[in-house]
């Protein structure tokens, strides 16, 4: 089972182009006990947050297959210490992201108990030296 405080008051980046999809992460993420939420509707957008990024504590990132951009953030994010969950409409990425295969990928639609899975496996793959209980 997952904890619902699993993120209690944590920063969560969201990259997510769609703004009712990126509507309903934010709903999930409450429902987590998230704290600030970062919104960015694309990866050349989530730059802005780069200074934030060692205290981001988890990023939700839309996955657009074959985007120098989008793999330029991860590559970033995970350097940087932040676990990661990627949302894809593309179902070629069910079984995860060709060069990122550690990663968690939620195939669109996403459904709640498959999104707090990976929120829980993001976490417990990048443990962060913060306060974000796995």
């Amino acid at each position: 089972m997952v904890k619902e405080d699993m993120l209690s008051g944590q920063t969560v980046l969201i990259v997510e182009a769609e703004f009712l999809i990126a509507f309903d992460i934010q709903a999930m993420l409450e429902d987590l006990s998230a704290g600030q939420l970062l919104l960015a509707r694309s990866a050349a957008e989530a730059n802005r947050f780069k200074p934030d990024w060692p205290s981001i504590d988890l990023a939700i990132i839309e996955c657009v297959r074959n985007c120098a951009q989008t793999d330029e953030l991860l590559t970033g994010l995970l350097q940087s210490g932040t676990p990661v969950v990627l949302n894809s409409s593309d179902s070629a990425l069910i079984d995860g992201h060709p060069d990122f295969p550690d990663i968690p990928v939620i195939i669109k639609p996403m459904i709640e108990e498959d999104f707090r899975r990976s929120v829980a496996q993001a976490i417990a793959r990048l443990p962060r030296t913060s306060d974000c209980v796995s």
